[in-house]
């Protein structure tokens, strides 16, 4: 339990610290998954783009496009 809580509270701060970078937080989901409205499929400075030890995944969409919960 104190993993995932741990995992949640980096997942929260991060987006936190997005958010007063500029950048504009459209939802913030599981532990895994915030979407961010971002100019030029840039991602926030306060997230680290690749597959490795706390890095992220990210998806850029357009403008308008759904996206299901639990599918982001």
């Amino acid at each position: 339990m104190s993993m995932v809580a741990e995992a949640s509270v980096r997942h929260w701060f991060s987006a936190f610290k997005a958010v007063q970078a500029g950048h504009r937080l459209i939802a913030l989901r599981n532990v895994d998954a915030a979407i961010f409205w971002v100019p030029e499929e840039t991602a926030p400075d306060t997230y680290r783009v690749g597959t490795g030890f706390r890095e992220v995944k990210a998806k850029f969409i357009q403008p308008g496009t759904f996206i299901p919960e639990g599918d982001d």
